[in-house]
């Protein structure tokens, strides 16, 4: 009976070396973990013309070095290797290199590799194997290209280098950066407990090297620290910016469960990226930032080296800033925080996808990020309870200390001259009734405003999931057309327009929806230097499928100067936002006959100030005392709020400024002038 035995062909060596690990920097990145298996306490790559197609890319280290056996073994042979899953190195490091494919994503970047390597187990000698890929491109299978193991003397000391030459595509800026950045965070910066360092010999990684050193650990708000132990019980605990402990929770506070994943602990740095909370330290909160840039987010460590891509720019693992969005006061971002999971896991409960790119979903991991979630939720909850009771301080102190204040003047005023007593006790009582008549005010603004605060959240929320049902109508469209076209082609005049309106209501029902969150966006209630014409673009921008939907033109007529005002963007736009939606209201009234509808926005600045001027063609103001438009309440559109002029009238007294307003302008309309400070 014949025998044979399976082969491939040299087509696989491009599959699993291109389109496994496509990226570059991931294959060089795998190479640098190979060094650390061996035990390297250093990895240098070094990049000689490699930002050019035919350049040159070589990986050494200080490692163990490899015998014969270990080549034809182990390093030659493609998806297996020699590594033990359980059994520590000399250095006692887990293993993590063990799919034998990384290092083929590195050694394809070239035409040629050569492979030099002197095992410490045999000084003096050195092996090498050189790898022209092109004799495999020509070859049948695979195993018919027969390879040799040269042998030399050599006074080097123990090591590996392998060399890629000839590149066939060359290595971009980014590609460079990302790499520097993937080598400087694979052994942990933060805490050299393995005792391996990669390098890149590229200006990149050396400014990339400086920011990382910066650490500025120290001006983080809040630091957590959480961790599970073998058995899987958690505890935790939050520091400050001092060290001293806030809050300390128990394993109660994270469920009677526990987590089946292996033990590991997380460090979270948070910080308040508030130009208030940068006067009093020795750093700038751009230098900060500029840091986080480059190191934040969350990253995770198993068995000492970063697993890619946990931590990498946009990959928000921990779904950190979706939660920041439902609740934006005490949740950390991406952006604002940097974080690292440190995982021993001698056992290799948690398993590395074959192309490297993270772990496996099994049931270990996934309880990983429950509890590190957990965690995140039991520190926003505890910043939470304590923000709440700053605020019941706040309410129940003042209270008290007019009490205090009131009995303090009383006798003060019984020691003072008969002859001038009454006249003082007349003035303290109208101060006293205008001071309840200013709290008064203030009270029912505050009422106004927890009102429109429970509006915008809860039209948020509304808005937020709109986007379902829209695409359900879009999807649903798209498959009905295709069925008519199908079932009944010389038909399709009848049924193109209305699904065409259809689709054209969904487009703009999912942009009416992304109003109100982009309205809502926290960072635009900071306080700081606003432009007023970019807040111009983006409201006119975010209005533009409303226009578009009532045939309305927009046209803008702005000042050349760059006009910046002192605020925040949020005051700003609701000042737009609410005069734009006056004028489409306006034209959707009885009382507008126009044809051509037209809305014009326009920006003058002159000495110390800008005017900012919204006016339209639509029927004007009337019916109304133009004192009272302002007042909460007065509406001229029929079931209006009247809270929109209010709202203007209010926000632009926070900015510093004045608005008045005309029943018909120049283009026939109501016009509305705004006049703000400018920024000096």
């Amino acid at each position: 009976m014949a025998t044979s035995a399976l082969r491939f062909s040299p087509e696989v060596l491009r599959r699993l070396g291109e389109e496994l690990v496509p990226n570059p920097d991931q294959g060089i990145l795998e190479l640098a973990k190979n060094s650390y298996d061996a035990d390297a306490s250093s990895c240098e790559v070094s990049l000689a013309n490699a930002d050019v197609a035919g350049g040159t890319i070589v990986i050494s280290d200080d490692g163990i070095g490899m015998t014969p056996d270990d080549i034809t073994e182990s390093w030659l042979v493609l998806g297996h290797s020699s590594k033990s899953e359980k059994e520590l190195t000399d250095k006692q490091r887990v293993p993590v290199g063990d799919k034998g494919l990384g290092r083929l994503a590195a050694m394809r970047l070239g035409s040629e590799v050569t492979l030099r390597t002197r095992p410490s187990s045999r000084p003096g000698k050195e092996y090498s194997v050189e790898i022209n890929w092109a004799r495999y491109d020509s070859a049948a299978t695979v195993e018919s290209v027969k390879l040799s193991i040269d042998e030399r003397k050599t006074k080097e000391k123990n090591g590996t280098t392998i060399e890629v030459r000839n590149l066939t595509s060359a290595l971009g800026r980014k590609e460079v950066q990302r790499l520097a950045r993937s080598l400087l965070l694979l052994s942990d910066p933060f805490n050299d407990q393995f005792g391996f360092r990669p390098y890149l010999r590229s200006p990149q990684f050396a400014d990339l090297e400086e920011l990382v050193k910066g650490a500025y650990f120290s001006e983080a708000e809040y630091h957590l620290v959480a961790s599970l132990d073998d058995l899987g019980s958690p505890k935790a605990k939050v520091l400050d910016w001092s060290g001293k402990v806030l809050w300390e929770a128990s394993p109660k506070d994270f469920g009677e469960s526990g987590y089946s994943t292996p033990a590991c602990k997380f460090d979270l740095w948070t910080f308040v990226l508030l130009a208030k909370e940068f006067t009093t330290k020795q750093v700038t909160m751009g230098e900060v930032q500029k840091w986080l840039e480059v190191v934040g987010g969350v990253h995770l460590y198993h068995g000492g080296l970063r697993v890619h891509p946990y931590g990498d720019p946009g990959h928000d693992w921990l779904d950190m800033n979706l939660s920041r969005a439902r609740n934006p006061e005490f949740r950390p971002s991406t952006n604002n925080s940097i974080g690292k999971v440190d995982i021993a896991d001698p056992t290799n409960r948690l398993r590395q996808k074959t192309d490297r790119s993270g772990f496996v979903e099994t049931d270990e991991f996934r309880e990983l990020k429950r509890f590190l979630k957990d965690a995140l939720d039991w520190m926003a909850k505890k910043r939470l309870a304590a923000r709440e009771q700053r605020r019941s301080l706040r309410r129940t102190s003042p209270p008290k200390q007019v009490r205090a204040a009131q009995t303090a003047l009383t006798k003060a005023i019984k020691k003072v001259p008969s002859t001038v007593r009454s006249d003082i006790e007349k003035a303290v009582g109208t101060l006293e009734a205008l001071r309840i008549k200013e709290s008064e005010a203030l009270r029912e603004d505050l009422e106004l405003y927890r009102t429109l605060s429970t509006v915008g959240t809860t039209v948020a929320v509304f808005a937020h999931e709109s986007a379902k049902p829209v695409t359900q109508i879009e999807n649903m469209s798209n498959e009905l057309g295709r069925r008519l076209r199908k079932e009944l082609p010389k038909n399709e005049g009848l049924f193109s327009k209305p699904l065409e309106l259809i689709q054209r209501a969904a487009k703009a029902l999912r942009s009416f929806a992304k109003l109100p969150i982009d309205l809502l966006r926290r960072e635009k209630r900071r306080s700081g230097q606003v432009d007023v014409h970019v807040a111009v673009e983006g409201i006119a921008a975010l209005f533009e499928p409303f226009l578009a939907d009532s045939k309305i033109d927009l046209q803008k007529s702005l000042a050349p100067e760059r006009p910046l005002i002192q605020g925040s963007v949020a005051s700003l736009e609701a000042v737009l936002a609410n005069l734009v939606t006056n004028s489409i209201n306006a034209f959707h009234s009885e009382r507008s006959v126009t044809s051509k509808r037209r809305v014009e926005i326009a920006t003058l600045c002159s000495g110390d100030t800008v005017t900012l001027v919204v006016r339209d063609n639509g029927p004007g103001i009337e019916g109304i005392d133009l004192e009272d438009i302002w007042l909460p309440g007065q509406s001229t559109t029929p079931g209006g709020t009247g809270l929109g002029l209010t709202i203007v009238r209010d926000s632009v007294a926070d900015l510093g400024g004045r608005v008045s307003a005309v029943a018909h302008g120049p283009l026939g309309g109501a016009e509305v002038t705004v006049v703000l400070p400018l920024l000096r």
